[in-house]
């Protein structure tokens, strides 16, 4: 079979576009979620803080490695949990890396949700969300009759 110019350069378009999404970003978008009755702050790469109050979420763009700061507080308070995690956005997988590399050849790495991250929750229920909480106590409700 003879392909002719035309058939050929259709065939080198086709996998010039097939190809032109090997090395993009993976653009992914992840849920930060607060389940606690603590005052959650966020801040990814050392950007503008996202405060979540109890029960609330947020999404995020997971574009390129980078991290994730979290901290949880009564609002102007030392903080009860505090953790940076680092992530991975890499073509099309986005993940929190986390604890050793055991069966990361297998099942990918970031794979496990809980593994020494508590009170957070990481991978999980999707790979790259995270998740405060619940967490016992909570901040005291204000008294505003006075």
């Amino acid at each position: 079979m003879t392909m002719t110019p035309w058939t050929r350069r259709a065939c080198l378009a086709a996998a010039g576009l097939m190809l032109s999404g090997v090395g993009a970003s993976a653009d992914c978008l992840r849920t930060i979620t607060n389940r606690s009755g603590y005052v959650l702050v966020a801040s990814q790469d050392g950007g503008p803080p996202i405060t979540l109050l109890p029960g609330r979420s947020a999404t995020v763009r997971l574009a390129r490695p980078g991290t994730i700061a979290l901290s949880a507080s009564c609002g102007a308070g030392a903080p009860v949990a505090e953790a940076v995690f680092d992530y991975e956005a890499v073509q099309d997988r986005c993940f929190v890396r986390l604890g050793d590399r055991l069966f990361s050849r297998q099942l990918g790495a970031g794979f496990w949700g809980a593994q020494g991250t508590a009170p957070f929750t990481v991978n999980t229920p999707r790979q790259g969300d995270l998740v405060l909480g619940p967490l016992p106590g909570g901040c005291p409700v204000l008294d505003r009759r006075g």
